[in-house]
């Protein structure tokens, strides 16, 4: 290679392969031959697998609504100290719904559904996705009743986005509930119609969604929905039997990550303290199992899980719903309550309706022309 002499590319390969995303962006400058490296697609997803791969490599989003605004902090050390507060600079409304991470990416929505764009928080590149030609059906209320999902599609490698409009009833009182379904996808920049069956149980419109290994996930009550982006076929799995009476509402308990499967912790309350549960889902689609690993309880007080971390911490906001209230980590090998998350308080309000955590993996993964 020109300016290396008897420095083989592929060792120079293996180098940045190792780099972090900052780092790579700069080196992108050094020479023609570095940046064609850098912006190959190969190289963009061998660098993605190895940090994948390695799990020292995940950070902790946390992300905090309030009803005109969000605020989004991600964590760059183990230690969960000093946190990034992240900044988006779109043309969408102050406040944003976050579906993924996935590969790095997220995908920002406003508040009536009607706005959506992709975001890579590492490279800072932004495209905004156009909006549906495909017509609305005069029962169905494509704002109000809009849900959406975010995921990979590992067989044509390609970034996908699942539309679920459904009419004014309510599942659970209409079992024959019409769903019109629609997939953009970013490799075509486009919106198509798919043709497709999806059970009868209402999504609950609240956080509790989750993408993991190629399948979208959204809380439906008793039941989980999922969406194989491959496929591009809809499932409903089992919640597993608590010992306690389960709360169907999302707001209580939560979707997160467990030794790389996808895990939910439920929650019960009395009138004075707290229980939680983590239970990890093994298998794939409508085939799967659960295997409860660990109970945190009675906490004093009242306490709403809201994901975990490094597996043996679970993450936990005090109080009740919102408010200034505090994230606390619980480590539950120690059994021990841990030091507050140092979230910036000037950054909260008490009118804080929603704090959401997920695992984040920073890439190189590009948005195109954006």
């Amino acid at each position: 290679m020109d300016n290396f002499g008897y420095i083989p590319e592929a060792m120079i390969i293996n180098i940045l392969l190792r780099l972090p995303v900052k780092t790579l962006l700069r080196f992108k400058c050094v020479c023609k031959s570095w940046c064609s490296i850098i912006t190959s697609c190969s190289f963009i997803y061998e660098h993605l697998d190895m940090a994948l791969a390695d799990s020292r490599k995940a950070r902790l989003l946390v992300m905090q609504y309030y009803p005109e605004t969000s605020d989004f902090f991600l964590f760059t050390k183990d230690q969960l100290t000093t946190p990034t507060h992240l900044t988006i600079h779109t043309k969408l409304p102050p406040y944003l719904r976050i579906m993924g991470p996935c590969h790095g990416l997220l995908c920002l929505s406003n508040d009536d559904n009607s706005e959506l764009c992709l975001w890579n928080p590492a490279t800072r590149e932004i495209k905004y996705i156009p909006e549906s030609p495909i017509p609305i059906p005069s029962e169905v209320d494509e704002y109000e009743f809009a849900e959406f999902g975010f995921g990979f599609d590992c067989k044509t490698r390609d970034y996908k986005v699942v539309k679920l409009l459904r009419d004014h009833y309510d599942d659970r009182e209409h079992r024959n509930n019409v769903y019109q379904v629609e997939i953009y996808s970013l490799s075509t920049n486009s919106w198509r119609k798919i043709d497709v069956n999806v059970p009868a149980h209402s999504l609950v419109r609240n956080y509790a969604m989750a993408y993991m290994n190629g399948t979208y996930y959204w809380w439906a009550g008793t039941f989980i929905l999922c969406f194989d982006m491959s496929n591009e076929q809809f499932g409903m799995i089992h919640l597993p039997k608590v010992d306690f009476p389960l709360n169907e509402e999302a707001k209580y308990n939560c979707f997160t990550e467990y030794n790389g499967s996808l895990a939910v912790i439920f929650c019960f309350r009395n009138e004075n303290d707290t229980w939680s549960e983590l239970w990890s889902m093994n298998g794939h689609g409508m085939t799967v199992n659960w295997t409860k690993q660990f109970s945190i309880g009675w906490l004093e007080g009242w306490w709403r899980p809201i994901g975990s971390y490094k597996n043996n911490r679970i993450l936990f906001v005090s109080g009740y719903l919102g408010g200034n209230d505090m994230i606390i980590p619980y480590d539950h090998e120690a059994r021990s309550l841990l030091i507050a998350l140092p979230i910036n308080p000037e950054l909260l309000d008490s009118t804080c309706s929603e704090t959401v955590v997920a695992y984040y993996t920073e890439s190189l993964v590009s948005l195109g022309d954006g």
